[in-house]
């Protein structure tokens, strides 16, 4: 008989993460009317305007973001809420936290001279999401209960592989599209 061990941290920082995104989803996003109106002053559209005025990140912004500002509007919130709730869960925990990482990049090289709070909030995220790539759901999460059937389920490389292909793949779309 197994023994189920589970590590505090790992898990206390995937459900925090966890609350975080879902706030952001579903508090900041979905429930915001203006989110996506353009006639709205919370208007995403808005953010992508403000954030362009930094240098890393207009060229990407202007050729990929901008031309498809509602769809990627769209794409930010549910990424954010599933995010939320895939780590809340437990479930492809690596996967989630790769392309939770890489949308947190992005802003954050975004963002970085806004202020201060948005700078450490999302440094502060990325650092968590290369923490949980690396030890993954342990044994408080549905991970557990494929990672018995699986074993190379565990291996963190094939999980950041994979996360990176797919959001670049999102990326590539919106630049071909």
């Amino acid at each position: 008989m197994s023994q189920l061990k589970i590590e505090f941290w790992p898990n206390f920082m995937r459900l925090a993460l966890a609350t975080i995104w879902i706030y952001a989803g579903v508090f900041e996003k979905l429930l915001n009317p203006g989110y996506l109106n353009p006639s709205s002053t919370s208007y995403v559209g808005i953010t992508i305007e403000v954030l362009m005025q930094g240098p890393i990140m207009r060229p990407f912004l202007e050729n990929v973001v901008l031309p498809h500002v509602l769809l990627v509007g769209e794409l930010v919130m549910i990424g954010e809420i599933s995010f939320g709730i895939l780590n809340l869960l437990g479930l492809m925990t690596r996967f989630t936290n790769t392309v939770a990482f890489y949308t947190n990049l992005i802003y954050f090289l975004s963002a970085y001279w806004v202020d201060t709070e948005e700078y450490g909030i999302n440094l502060l995220m990325m650092i968590i999401e290369l923490y949980l790539i690396y030890k993954g759901a342990q044994d408080f999460g549905l991970d557990a209960l494929v990672r018995g059937k699986f074993k190379k389920i565990e291996d963190p490389k094939i999980w950041f592989i994979a996360g990176t292909v797919f959001y670049v793949g999102i990326i590539l779309f919106l630049l071909f599209t």
